[in-house]
């Protein structure tokens, strides 16, 4: 029979830790009744040193693994294992990696790092570390994010800028969160002017953050006045407003203010074609 992954993790564990007793759940009794690994007493099933090589030897005769993998363990190396599908255990392909864009002179090592326009790369922290730049500049939604290039009223002051983009489901916000605690260079936030955009600005270690990417203040209030803004605003307030009101970032207090006023949000989309270029 084929052991189930909650089943794998289950045998590794008894091997690994060598426990005398673990609360009697499912995966538990399913091998005390079925294998004989263990005995149930009460809501427990108690294991001895017959029981622990039992469950080496399960896992040997299936040609499973006997220690759980790394977190970051590949595909690759699960299926070096005959028992075990190449995904079981192994990490989400995208598990580890951030997405970047490289403006201006950026390089890995020495060599130049060049996106074309509507790219991005993809790559490990570690990698990151390496890349040199002026700037960091951290971009909330993936569309903006890809497409960054006709964001033309954006002024890039002939810095060399790491784009890096936040993150989502497939690529992990807190390797972002993580990758950037480690970087020494100031840090461009360009996020949705509503509260919840702001909060992620917030978030960045504190001391970074330079600057607020957003068109004048002029045309924000023009672009804001949409039911859509409204309702981002409404939808966002209560739980963004305790973090904003208690922010002491200049730029922060500032656009908060600005939002308070509007009562209404914009999205980094409906900026990509703003003409005066930022001053914030």
């Amino acid at each position: 029979m084929a052991f189930d992954t909650r089943q794998i993790l289950f045998l590794q564990r008894l091997v690994e830790g060598l426990p005398t007793q673990r609360a009697a759940g499912v995966v538990a009794k399913h091998f005390s009744e079925h294998f004989s690994l263990g005995q149930h007493v009460g809501r427990f099933i108690e294991y001895r040193s017959e029981h622990h090589r039992m469950a080496l030897s399960l896992l040997q005769a299936h040609d499973l693994p006997v220690n759980k993998p790394s977190a970051r363990a590949l595909r690759a190396d699960s299926a070096k294992f005959g028992g075990l599908s190449e995904k079981s255990l192994s990490a989400a392909p995208h598990s580890g990696s951030i997405a970047i864009k490289c403006l201006g002179n950026c390089l890995l090592d020495s060599t130049p790092l060049v996106t074309p326009p509507s790219s991005y790369l993809v790559v490990t922290p570690e990698i990151g570390q390496h890349i040199t730049c002026d700037r960091l500049m951290l971009i909330e939604n993936l569309e903006t994010f890809r497409h960054l290039e006709q964001y033309t009223w954006i002024d890039f002051s002939n810095k060399s800028v790491m784009v890096i983009y936040r993150g989502d489901t497939d690529l992990s916000t807190g390797d972002v969160a993580l990758f950037l605690q480690t970087r020494s260079e100031p840090i461009w936030a360009f996020v949705d002017f509503d509260p919840a955009g702001l909060v992620i600005a917030n978030s960045l270690p504190s001391g970074t953050l330079e600057r607020l990417i957003l068109p004048a203040w002029s045309l924000l209030r023009l672009l804001a006045d949409t039911p859509r803004g409204r309702q981002l605003f409404d939808e966002q307030y209560s739980y963004a407003q305790g973090a904003l009101n208690r922010t002491e970032h200049p730029l922060l207090k500032n656009a908060w203010e600005v939002l308070l006023e509007l009562r209404s949000g914009v999205t980094q989309e409906r900026m990509m074609h703003a003409v005066p270029k930022s001053n914030i």
